[in-house]
């Protein structure tokens, strides 16, 4: 629907919805004043749907004029209110929580012996896809590969991760019991289990171990929040540990076309030094969807299959640097692109 016609159906509606019944010479006329686009009005009159004049001040709806405004103001007031549902919960969502049970986490990053990790609280009746969008925007995560949580319940092994995206459950035998992240909730695991795996990004292979250290009855805070941490976390698709490795020395080291590029790439993915407001931020702008304008900016001409590497001489190979593809959203819980 382009302009003009939006511009039509909402006028006819606007017309229809402010008139009043008027008796003239015997009959009922729905009546509107003419405050309205001269042009528009023009047309509705050659529809049929209003009688008036140019002199007048007023416009009559007919009773086609009627019917029709009538079958608009219901299909748009359906839409409106599915829009404005959809928008309310996505606000509430948005909205921090308080004073509600919740769990703190440990979140430790292997990065082979380089600490790195996050202490975050959430509320209680988080399902686990809400724990993970958590840990991406606690860690420097932009959601772009698969993920899943390992962990023992009830002396039975479990595997939870989205299915939409992309049959992660048969995508590999793991010999666990297969559920589904958005479905199960914090509080039907924990605290009866303690620990979980979660891991992210088959190709580099990040492993994150993640413990409850407490359960709280009401938490006074906002949640979800970062409370604690240390240590810098990789950027995206930097290859693993050693790539990662690879980086910061590539960074520290002297001046040049190596280090340059290298930092250029760095900036590009988000790369940053920890900081526990940053943290905090990425987390609020994460469930606002915000972040992903933030991406955006950081790729405003992003090509697939970029690697900014490809010049440079071995010992600056970050190894994989390779991208799953253009981001498409954040926090939505709907992309998982590649393994």
């Amino acid at each position: 629907m382009d302009e003009n016609d939006l511009l039509h159906d909402l006028t006819l509606m606007l017309l229809y919805l402010t008139s009043k019944d008027k008796k003239v010479a015997g009959r009922t006329l729905s009546r509107a004043s003419k405050t309205y686009d001269g042009t528009v009005l023009d047309k509705l009159c050659r529809e049929g749907f209003i009688d008036t004049t140019p002199a007048s001040k007023t416009a009559d709806l007919t009773q086609e004029g009627t019917n029709v405004a009538e079958m608009l103001v219901k299909v748009y007031g359906s839409l409106v209110g599915d829009f404005q549902h959809e928008l309310s919960e996505r606000l509430m969502d948005a909205l921090p929580r308080t004073n509600e049970p919740a769990f703190r986490f440990r979140v430790e990053l292997d990065l082979g012996g380089r600490p790195c990790w996050r202490e975050i609280v959430v509320p209680q009746d988080f399902t686990f896809a809400d724990l993970h969008d958590v840990i991406q925007a606690s860690f420097l995560w932009w959601d772009y590969h698969l993920y899943d949580f390992h962990l023992t319940n009830n002396r039975k092994k479990l595997m939870l991760a989205d299915p939409s995206s992309g049959g992660v459950d048969s995508m590999f035998d793991t010999g666990r019991a297969f559920e589904d992240a958005t479905l199960t909730y914090l509080d039907d695991i924990f605290p009866r289990t303690r620990t979980a795996i979660y891991s992210y990004d088959y190709g580099d292979g990040w492993e994150h171990k993640v413990k409850l250290v407490e359960t709280i009855k009401s938490y006074p805070g906002e949640m979800p929040a970062c409370t604690a941490g240390a240590g810098d976390a990789p950027p995206e698709d930097v290859g693993g540990p050693g790539g990662f490795d690879r980086l910061l020395v590539t960074l520290a080291g002297p001046k040049g076309r190596e280090r340059d590029e290298a930092l250029v790439w760095a900036k590009s993915q988000g790369f940053e030094h920890f900081n526990l407001d940053r943290v905090n931020d990425r987390i609020r702008k994460w469930r606002t969807g915000e972040l992903l304008a933030e991406w955006d900016e950081l790729h405003p001409d992003e090509l697939d299959g970029y690697d900014p590497f490809i010049d440079l001489p071995p010992s600056g190979d970050m190894e994989g640097g390779s991208n799953s593809g253009k981001r498409k959203g954040l926090g939505s819980g709907n992309l998982r692109l590649v393994p």
